[in-house]
């Protein structure tokens, strides 16, 4: 700093603008990218692309517990197919809980099944991990498939009708499920919504995604 220069409160303030707004240009720039990414991977497939998502009254009225959680939600970034097994849309989704300095943004890329052939009973099925496991010590009990020890290990199922679930999940789909580890997913009428984890995929990632959502649509409902 020069001789005599003084740092006052409005220094501080232009400073802290300038930072704000240059983490909101590369916020937007890095978007930006994405879609520009995207649009590319969803032409070079055949397929349609928009920048906004479904509806957010549609993903409600889906019944899948994701779309209903927290506030301001938000779908973007669309591509979407139709395949013998039913529709499917690839999007990334957004929801916020909390406000204030107690404000979280939750992110996902999805895709979205609409089964044509299978009722789905509401369930979810994510990895298990230690803290699941704790859960179920002290109570929070799952739904288990003994004849498929491999699936009880490495997956937490959870459902209001237990009966409905096991029903769903025969030994060919629970099979499938132990050979593709990994998966979140959540099901509820007719559809189905399948997750890799929380946070946005990587641009370059969303081509494997999709194979991956349109086998399972297709193996598993059918």
């Amino acid at each position: 700093m020069s001789p005599g220069f003084e740092f006052t409160s409005v220094h501080f303030f232009l400073l802290v603008a300038a930072v704000v707004l240059a983490g909101a240009g590369l916020s937007y720039y890095f978007s930006y990218l994405r879609r520009k990414k995207l649009g590319e991977l969803a032409s070079s497939m055949g397929l349609l692309f928009s920048e906004t998502g479904p509806d957010n009254a549609f993903l409600a009225a889906t019944g899948l517990e994701l779309f209903r959680l927290g506030h301001s939600h938000d779908a973007s970034n669309l591509i979407q197919l139709a395949t013998n097994t039913g529709e499917l849309w690839f999007f990334d989704y957004s929801y916020t809980t909390g406000s204030g300095k107690n404000r979280t943004i939750h992110a996902f890329t999805v895709g979205l099944v609409k089964s044509a052939k299978v009722q789905i009973p509401s369930f979810e099925l994510k990895p298990e991990n230690l803290m699941y496991k704790f859960g179920e010590i002290i109570g929070f009990k799952d739904i288990d498939l003994p004849a498929f020890p491999v699936f009880s290990d490495k997956y937490r199922l959870t459902g209001s009708d237990e009966a409905a679930v096991h029903m769903f999940f025969t030994p060919e789909r629970a099979a499938w499920f132990e050979r593709n580890l990994g998966l979140w997913m959540q099901g509820a009428g007719a559809y189905v919504v399948v997750f890799k984890r929380e946070g946005t995929l990587p641009a370059d990632a969303w081509q494997n995604f999709m194979e991956e959502v349109k086998i399972l649509a297709a193996e598993v409902l059918k």
